[in-house]
C-alpha cells in the first residue's frame, strides 16, 4: 500500500508514551473513540498500540478512518514499519504474507471506514490527506475536553496555531501533539450536555451489523477478485445480442461489486449463486433499459429474449426452424404473445429510412415533399410579374413585406391615408393572383 509519508506505526514510542495512556484512562469509564484522517494504516497503528498496552480488554476501542483517496481495503506493512514493535507483540497482531505483514482480523474488524458522528478522544491527521484542512480547523469541536490531536506530518514552518487547543511538544519549530483543555468532561458542540464520560450516541457503531469496516471491505474485495471469471463468462452469454462485449463485461463487473456489498455471509447461500442471479438480472436490465431504440414494456422485452433463446434451442432439437405454435408451447404462452414479442423485436434496432433493400427485395418508398423547391418557383414567378405594377404599388409591397414597415408609415411616405394604403395593397395582390393564374 502506497503512503504519503512514513506510517504512524514507526513511531511506536510516541504512541505508547503520549497517546495511549489517556485512552486507557478513558477506557476505564467508557469506550474510547479515535479518528484517523489520512490513512487506514494510522488507525491500525493506534489500535495495535492500545491492544498491546491493555490486551484483550481493548476490544471496546472505537476507531474511525477517513480521508484516504485510494480507498484500498488491504493494508500491508513492511518489516521496516514494524521493527519498532517487540517481536511477541508483532506476531500477536499481524500475519506474514508474501514478504508483507497483514493486520489480523481482530484489528481490522474495529477500523470503521467513515467519519465519526460524535466527539472523539484522539484525532490523528495527515496534513496532506483529503479533508485534513477541515479536520484541523474543527479539531477543537471534534475533540472531547482532555482529548488529543496528533499532526503526523506537520508542514515545515512555524508552529501551527489551532484554536482551542494547546501545544504539548515542540520539535524545533514543528509542533505535533495538541490537547484540548479540560478535565475530561464538558459540553459537546451544539448539544448543551456533558460528553466527557458519555457514549458516542447515534453513531454507526450503535449498529455493528452494518458497519463498513476495513475487514469487511477486504472480504468484499476478495469475493470480487475470486469471481471475475464468473462475471465475464456471464457477460459472454449475451455477446450475440448485438451489444459490444466490453460494455457487457463492464455491466457484469459492476453488478459483481454491488453483489459483494449486498451479500450476507450469515445466510445459507454461496456467494457464486447470489452473484450469478445479481449479474444476470443486471445484464437483462441493461438490455431492457439501455439498448432498445423504442420504449417497449418490460414483459414484452423479456418474452422477446425468451423467444430468441427458444428458437435456437428448438432449432437444434428439430433440425429446422420452429413454428410460432411450437415456440408458444415450449414457453407456455399464447401464439399471439409470441407474435407480439417478435414484432417488438423489430423495435430493438429500427431500420433507417435511408437503407435500401437487396435487389430481389421489394422496398417501401415513403414520399417526401420538398416545399422549399415549390417556394423558389413561386418567388421567381412573382418576380416576373412585378414590372407590370406601377411604381407606387411596387413601393408598397417592398415597404410592407421586405422592409417591415407598418401601413401608417407607408401612408406618411407616399402622402395618402392608411385606409388608402390598405385598399391599394388589396388591389395589388388581387392583380398578382390574377396574372399568376393566367400564366
Amino acid at each position: 500500500m502506497e503512503r504519503d509519508g512514513p506510517p504512524l506505526m514507526r513511531e511506536w514510542d510516541l504512541l505508547q508514551d503520549r497517546l495511549v495512556p489517556p485512552l486507557l484512562q478513558v477506557q476505564k469509564r467508557r469506550p474510547a473513540t479515535v479518528w484517523s484522517v489520512g490513512q487506514a494504516a494510522d488507525a491500525i497503528a493506534v489500535t495495535v498500540a492500545v491492544d498491546q498496552a491493555r490486551g484483550a480488554a481493548a476490544d471496546r476501542l472505537r476507531v474511525f478512518a477517513s480521508g484516504d483517496p485510494a480507498g484500498g481495503a488491504t493494508v500491508t506493512f513492511a518489516l521496516s514499519d514494524l521493527r519498532f514493535i517487540p517481536r511477541a507483540d508483532r506476531d500477536a497482531c499481524f500475519s506474514r504474507r508474501d514478504r508483507r505483514w497483514i493486520p489480523a482480523p481482530s484489528i481490522t474488524d474495529r477500523v470503521v471506514l467513515s467519519d465519526p458522528t460524535g466527539p472523539v478522544d484522539l484525532l490523528t491527521v495527515r496534513s496532506s490527506a483529503h479533508g485534513a484542512g477541515d479536520a484541523l480547523e474543527g479539531g477543537a469541536d471534534r475533540l472531547r475536553p482532555g482529548g488529543q490531536l496528533l499532526l503526523i506530518d506537520p508542514p515545515d514552518g512555524p508552529v501551527p496555531t489551532l484554536a482551542g487547543l494547546r501545544a504539548l511538544d515542540h520539535d524545533g519549530r514543528r509542533c505535533r501533539v495538541f490537547r484540548k483543555p479540560g478535565p475530561g468532561t464538558g459540553a459537546g458542540p451544539g448539544t448543551g450536555r456533558p460528553v466527557g464520560d458519555g457514549p458516542v450516541g447515534g453513531g454507526p457503531l450503535d449498529d455493528p451489523g452494518h458497519l463498513d469496516t476495513l475487514s469487511r471491505r477486504g472480504e468484499r474485495e476478495h469475493l470480487v477478485e475470486g469471481h471475475l471469471r464468473l462475471a465475464r463468462a456471464l457477460a459472454r452469454r449475451f455477446a450475440h445480442h448485438g451489444e459490444p462485449l466490453d460494455d457487457l463485461e463492464q455491466v457484469a463487473l459492476l453488478a459483481l461489486v454491488k453483489a459483494s456489498r449486498r451479500f450476507d455471509p450469515d445466510r445459507n447461500i454461496a456467494f457464486a449463486t447470489f452473484a450469478t442471479a445479481s449479474i444476470l438480472g443486471e445484464l437483462k436490465r441493461h438490455f431492457r433499459d439501455k439498448t432498445w431504440m423504442m420504449r417497449v414494456p418490460r414483459s414484452v422485452q423479456e418474452l422477446y429474449l425468451s423467444v430468441k433463446d427458444a428458437r435456437e434451442e428448438l432449432g437444434h432439437q428439430l433440425g429446422a426452424a420452429p413454428t410460432v405454435g411450437q415456440i408458444a408451447s415450449h414457453l407456455g404462452v399464447t401464439e399471439d404473445a409470441v407474435l407480439d414479442a417478435m414484432e417488438a423485436g423489430d423495435s430493438y434496432w429500427p431500420a433507417s429510412l435511408d437503407v435500401r433493400g437487396s435487389d430481389d427485395e421489394t422496398g417501401t418508398d415513403i414520399p417526401v415533399v420538398d416545399r422549399s423547391f415549390d417556394r423558389s418557383l413561386d418567388v421567381e414567378h412573382v418576380r416576373s410579374l412585378l414590372p407590370r405594377l406601377d411604381p407606387r404599388e411596387r413601393l408598397i409591397l417592398k415597404r410592407l413585406y421586405f422592409d417591415g414597415w407598418t401601413q401608417r408609415q407607408v401612408a406618411e411616405e407616399i402622402g395618402v391615408s392608411q385606409m388608402q394604403v390598405s385598399r391599394l395593397l388589396v388591389r395589388t395582390i388581387a392583380n398578382l393572383r390574377s396574372w399568376a393564374r393566367e400564366g
